[in-house]
């Protein structure tokens, strides 16, 4: 019978379960102690959530990573209460542990394996409540999006990110006054993450959880790896069309642009991602600030300046920065973007500011004061 069920074990795994474990016993056979013990309460854990998986015919794998346990799985498509069940079994085997080791104390045992026991009943209630919190991604976190996602769609999604951020911030908060700041810290890291997640996902739609459109977006990706453009546009541009712009949709959307650019459609680009100017990704925004350019929206230019340079330092990005803040009669960030141009090497800066679009700053005093230094240093 083919194995259902991989356990992969990651380095990082045994070091930080090693670090927890001299943290709290601090000699040798403590920390190989404490080692097991987090070893089988992880485990426990996580074959809560894969056999479950497979009992719904899937195929799991766990890996053990630095700070605990993932159980992953795919297979038929699930529904929403058997993904719920999934999720709520991982946190119930770590409470089904504890009560197995509340119903070992009962029994007579050493004092050294009533130690051990006791650390593993601790443990594990302590692990299952602390992974049942609302927030991602715990358990807990997990649970709440699988709710109101099946209840309420897309919305619902949204709404757990939210639930989620409020939760994961005042818990920061709280453990960083009781002099927690390792949890504290932890919690600040999930609110970050989830927060990005929800900037992300601001423009998702129904259609984004479709899974017959993530494939199809796959496929084009494969197909335009694979050197075959032109069927790759097909498809981006049947996932642009259906997926009534949600996040798949922008994410096509970019894919053409680039195609486009590439078969001298500039216009055509330009217009695409215009209209989907929120939701771009760096790489795609730069490429609207450069075509901004060249179909002399200034303002346009002048907005994504900044996050573009950030992504791409060049002096072609600062120069074209510094002409359209120039068009827009705004000297002091002109001047500045031509200071950061001349940074990045030396070029013919009187042939530059010679373009008309500098004629309203080029003798204003705030641009001088930028400009007449560099002037100076080239003769220099």
């Amino acid at each position: 019978m083919q194995r259902r069920i991989s356990v992969v074990v990651q380095p990082y795994f045994w070091l930080f379960a090693a670090l927890i474990g001299w943290l709290n016993s601090p000699s040798l056979s403590g920390t190989i102690l404490w080692i097991g013990i987090i070893l089988l309460s992880v485990l426990f854990h996580e074959f809560g959530h894969a056999l479950t998986a497979v009992f719904f015919r899937q195929k799991a794998q766990i890996q053990l990573v630095a700070l605990g346990g993932v159980t992953t799985f795919h297979g038929p498509k699930l529904k929403f209460w058997q993904q719920f069940i999934i999720v709520l079994n991982g946190p119930l085997a770590g409470i089904l542990l504890f009560f197995l080791a509340s119903l070992a104390l009962a029994l007579p045992l050493s004092s050294t394996l009533r130690g051990i026991v006791a650390t593993i009943r601790t443990v594990n209630l302590f692990w299952s409540i602390i992974n049942l919190l609302p927030v991602l991604p715990l358990d807990g976190g997990q649970l709440l999006r699988i709710a109101l996602e099946g209840f309420f769609g897309v919305k619902g999604y949204k709404a757990s990110l939210v639930i989620g951020i409020i939760f994961a911030t005042l818990l920061s908060f709280y453990f960083f006054i009781a002099q927690a700041f390792l949890i504290g810290a932890f919690f600040f890291l999930f609110a970050f993450q989830t927060f990005d997640l929800y900037r992300k996902s601001r423009n998702a739609n129904f259609m984004d959880r479709e899974d017959s459109l993530k494939k199809m977006l796959l496929e084009a990706e494969s197909l335009l790896q694979q050197g075959r453009p032109v069927e790759a546009e097909a498809l981006f541009q049947e996932v642009l069309m259906k997926g009534a712009g949600g996040l798949l949709s922008s994410i096509a959307a970019q894919y053409i642009a680039f195609l486009y650019v590439q078969q001298g459609k500039r216009q055509e680009a330009y217009d695409l991602l215009l209209s989907n100017k929120e939701r771009l990704d760096d790489s795609a925004r730069c490429l609207l600030h450069q075509l901004a350019a060249e179909q002399g929206n200034h303002p346009l230019v002048a907005e994504l300046s900044a996050d573009c340079y950030q992504f791409s330092p060049k002096q072609e990005v600062a120069l074209r920065n510094a002409r359209a803040f120039a068009a827009l009669n705004q000297p002091q960030p002109s001047g500045g973007w031509i200071q950061t141009a001349w940074q990045l090497g030396p070029f013919d800066l009187k042939t530059c500011l010679d373009d008309e679009v500098f004629n309203s700053v080029r003798n204003n005093s705030v641009f001088r004061h930028f400009v007449d230094p560099l002037y100076e240093g080239h003769r220099s």
